[in-house]
């Protein structure tokens, strides 16, 4: 399929070769009426034998030769290409009368008709129809002069007119064998056209999805086109021309040099020219924090696979330690002050066991499995659950919902586990001890009183080992937000006075 520019460098192509179709038509109208009108003729036509209507018919087609002219510069494409093709047929009859009208075939006008019928091929594309011309062609060559009565009329051969017709086919089966070449490198044109537009469609859809931003721009430092990253990166939307501060960046020719966004988020700038002719230059951005972010889970896959050969080294000795610090506080014969040492080493070993249990959990965190779960039983259950195990009332715990049947696509071991941590929290650390749990749209906020965080604390909520706890092990909120993003989901901290949010964002890829 061809593109807007493609289709209207065809139309202006087809309107050319149609105004010189008629500029050969306005031509040979004159050259008849120079002929009709001119003594310096007569050496070759002897005007008094001339057919009475040669004048008339030499005014018409002079009429008709404007009348199309006209009409190629200033109807539409279809138009002026219909009319044209009538107009074909006009010229075969004009021409032949012509050539038996002025005693012209001896001369060769007889010849005049193969400029049309090489013409149809321009006008006609099916062999069919081309061949249409030099038959009405061959048959008015025989017939007009029974149709006509000429005064004057050369003694004109059979092999004569044979050699006409001939010529008239000849040249139509050449029409044909090029306008089938013509066809065939269109065809061709148009399946390249419309494989070179998908793949720039292609090209256009992967810059849009590249994580980078990518911004292509001039020498003038003129904006030709910026991916939807980079707009966020540097915080431009419809802008004309790339930031300032950018282009100093730029201009100080330092490949990878780092640059702070208005979000005093560091970006890495790297210029490249593509075409100097086209004055057409590249930048690629990077996010440094993703970056950051990449290294750390290499760092973290990593640690996972060492921290789980040690974690089980561990368990070993610190289940006998429990089993005999247990055993301690059980016998009668130990001192009360001994007992509560005893209890403290138990206290400490859960605790132990508890990081062991979560560094195990971050190293072999199976697949998501998402399926559609009601939201309502989810948090039903899990209130149920921790009024249960006395970890809270059932006052402590609030439910609002603004559609009580919406569901959520997440595998359910891994929606437990984190609706489970993100309670438990938000219990531990509120001031008033109350949680309120609020869906709505695509959100669940859990919300506990509490004052706001400083910036570093919100910077390093979800980083692993970060804890604002004293008993805290710093990855619940780590392995929460990992398990959300393996989900199609998002966990974000927010803050509205007087309460922390936590807000799960779920279903993002329907």
């Amino acid at each position: 399929m061809l593109n807007d520019q493609d289709k209207i460098k065809f139309h202006k192509l087809e309107r050319r070769n149609l105004q010189i179709l008629n500029l050969f038509r306005l031509f040979v109208a004159l050259y008849f009426f120079a002929l009709a009108h001119n003594s310096s003729f007569n050496a070759f036509h002897e005007i008094t034998t001339f057919h009475h209507n040669v004048n008339l018919t030499v005014a018409f087609y002079i009429v008709c030769a404007l009348m199309v002219a006209v009409i190629s510069y200033v109807s539409s494409q279809v138009d002026a290409t219909r009319i044209s093709k009538f107009t074909l047929f006009v010229d075969l009859f004009v021409m032949i009368y012509m050539a038996y009208a002025t005693n012209g075939i001896s001369q060769g006008l007889a010849i005049l008709p193969v400029l049309v019928i090489g013409s149809s091929s321009i006008l006609y594309r099916r062999a069919a129809n081309i061949l249409l011309a030099p038959t009405l062609a061959s048959i008015l060559l025989l017939t007009m002069p029974s149709m006509v009565s000429f005064a004057s009329l050369d003694d004109i051969t059979q092999s004569s007119k044979l050699l006409h017709i001939l010529a008239y086919f000849v040249i139509a089966l050449l029409g044909i064998r090029q306008s089938m070449s013509y066809t065939s490198t269109l065809s061709m044109y148009r399946a390249q056209s419309k494989t070179i537009s998908g793949l720039e469609n292609l090209n256009q859809i992967i810059i849009e999805k590249l994580s980078q931003g990518v911004v292509i721009y001039q020498n003038d430092h003129v904006i030709v086109h910026a991916n939807q990253t980079a707009k966020e990166l540097l915080n431009i939307d419809d802008d004309i021309f790339l930031p300032q501060d950018v282009i100093e960046v730029i201009e100080n020719n330092a490949d990878g040099q780092v640059y702070q966004n208005a979000d005093n988020n560091n970006l890495y700038l790297r210029p490249a020219l593509i075409d100097e002719e086209q004055n057409i230059h590249l930048l690629f951005i990077e996010d440094s924090s993703f970056l950051k972010k990449a290294a750390q889970q290499l760092n973290l896959a990593s640690l996972g696979k060492m921290s789980s050969s040690i974690a089980h080294e561990i368990r070993n000795p610190l289940a006998a330690i429990n089993t005999a610090s247990e055993l301690l506080i059980e016998s009668p014969d130990l001192k009360e002050q001994d007992k509560e040492i005893s209890q403290i080493i138990v206290n400490n070993v859960l605790r132990a066991n508890s990081i062991i249990e979560d560094i195990l959990q971050m190293s072999r965190r199976s697949t998501a499995d998402p399926k559609d779960l009601l939201i309502k039983a989810l948090l039903e259950e899990i209130k149920s659950d921790m009024v249960m195990q006395k970890q809270a009332t059932i006052t402590q715990i609030e439910i609002e919902m603004d559609d009580t049947d919406k569901t959520i696509s997440f595998d359910s071991k891994h929606i437990k586990q984190i609706l489970w941590n993100l309670t438990t929290n938000a219990l531990k650390h509120g001031e008033d001890g109350i949680l309120k749990i609020k869906v709505k749209d695509q959100h669940i906020d859990f919300m506990n009183k509490g004052k706001a965080f400083d910036e570093e604390k919100i910077n390093n909520l979800f980083e692993p080992f970060f804890t604002t706890h004293s008993r805290g092990t710093g990855l619940g909120l780590h392995i929460c937000r990992e398990l959300c993003h393996d989900n199609h989901a998002k966990l974000n901290y927010l803050y509205d006075e007087p309460y922390h949010m936590f807000r799960l964002t779920f279903n993002l890829s329907k």
